[in-house]
């Protein structure tokens, strides 16, 4: 049985599969290796198929209704009931993709199908606890800060700082001073 929000969609022969995308990104370059960085865990994708019968027709206008549910312009976010969903740590769910019902008319019912994706799932959660990692410095190759040479505290602030340069820096400089 699935229910969302507190209320169920008791659809018949109901049949729900799961899948995850374990992202990765090729490392190779253009070699032959199989290396892969890893890029995180996505969200569980439930897909949810059943049946309808035209009998209960009422059925079929609240599942679409249900689909296109909004919270300010969003798309609503569900709590789920149902066994795979809880096996799967999944609580809150909303609608994505394509809701479909196909008329099977020798049997005189719909074939429904739809695509749930978790909200807040346990990888992002333990993500959004973790510290925020700060950004690392770059600088110029060859280029010594006043902090590696020890002059960090003799230096007032809003204070040009001397940058040593190469042979080709003051080539360039002075053709640069003489051309203004």
């Amino acid at each position: 049985m699935l229910t969302l929000d507190g209320t169920q969609l008791p659809l018949k022969a109901q049949r729900i599969s799961v899948r995850q995308q374990l992202a990765g990104k090729d490392m190779s370059g253009q070699t032959s290796a199989t290396d892969q960085a890893e890029t995180g865990s996505k969200g569980k994708i439930l897909n949810v198929s059943g049946v309808i019968r035209y009998a209960d027709k009422a059925l079929l206008t609240q599942l679409f209704t249900t689909a296109e549910k909004l919270d300010d312009g969003a798309r609503h976010i569900y709590r789920i009931s149902n066994r795979t969903a809880e096996t799967l740590k999944i609580r809150q769910v909303k609608f994505q993709g394509a809701i479909k019902a196909d008329e099977q008319d020798g049997l005189r019912q719909w074939s429904v199908s739809f695509e749930l994706i978790e909200h807040l799932s346990v990888p992002e959660r333990v993500e959004q606890r973790q510290p925020d990692k700060s950004a690392a410095q770059q600088k110029m190759q060859g280029v010594k800060t006043p902090v590696e040479t020890g002059t960090a505290e003799d230096v007032p602030p809003d204070t040009e700082i001397e940058i040593e340069m190469g042979l080709v820096m003051k080539a360039l400089k002075y053709l640069d001073n003489s051309l203004a």
